[in-house]
């Protein structure tokens, strides 16, 4: 049928994207990034609804990818091993998780106050970008990092809702694809910091230091409030 033949289309074309998407970020090397670009266009093409064997199907081929690459780079089975053992290298490989995990917890409930912490001077590696979230925390405390998580997820609730009131099939899918991407990026970087997950190297959208993080997370955000009020 016709509508069958679209589909097969769309599969392939989406295989053939992400495919070119994945020897540009491996030739960098840049796998964090590549990551939050593969897992937020598959919440695309399944949002597209397409049949779920071919998001089932492509999710297993990026693991088995994923498994490729960790084996032909030593360095980030490394970073496996500390994510489940910090204390395996603490001087070495485990030093920024710990000294993360050390902020985090030096904030307590109401943080030490703004510009008042003490790990980002020289201590915290990468105190202005990747570990931010340390930063704010130890200076914020439980409070403030509570706050930061909270408006996270009211920009997911509002931009999904944007997605879900546009009557265009082709804004709708930008919309939900903005949306899973800010927050996915927000949480995975958050997540590192507090060692639930491996350590990344992504920013956090909105607060690292850097202009074209922030300069594509505010393209994002015009493109959500175009689609708001136009679609």
């Amino acid at each position: 049928t016709k509508k069958k033949k679209d589909f097969t289309q769309t599969f392939f074309a989406f295989l053939i994207l992400i495919t070119v998407i994945i020897l540009f970020l491996t030739s960098q090397p840049d796998i964090s990034t590549l990551g939050i670009i593969f897992v937020t266009s598959l919440v695309m093409f399944f949002l597209a609804k397409t049949p779920l064997w071919q998001s089932l199907f492509i999710g297993f081929l990026a693991i088995f990818l994923l498994l490729f690459l960790i084996k032909i780079a030593p360095y980030r089975l490394s970073r496996i091993s500390v994510f489940l053992n910090p204390e395996i290298d603490p001087l070495g490989k485990g030093y920024q998780l710990k000294h993360s995990l050390i902020a985090i917890g030096s904030g307590k409930i109401f943080g030490l106050g703004l510009g008042l912490s003490q790990q980002k001077w020289g201590i915290l590696p990468q105190s202005f970008s990747d570990s931010i979230f340390s930063v704010f925390a130890e200076e914020t405390g439980f409070l403030g990092s509570f706050l930061l998580i909270f408006l996270y997820l009211l920009f997911f609730w509002r931009g999904f809702k944007i997605g879900k009131k546009s009557t265009n099939p082709f804004a709708q899918l930008v919309a939900f694809g903005i949306t899973f991407w800010i927050t996915i990026q927000a949480f995975i970087n958050m997540g590192a910091m507090v060692g639930i997950l491996p350590l990344t190297g992504i920013p956090l959208p909105f607060i690292s230091y850097g202009g074209s993080s922030l300069t594509s997370a505010l393209i994002g955000v015009g493109l959500l409030l175009n689609i708001s009020k136009n679609y």
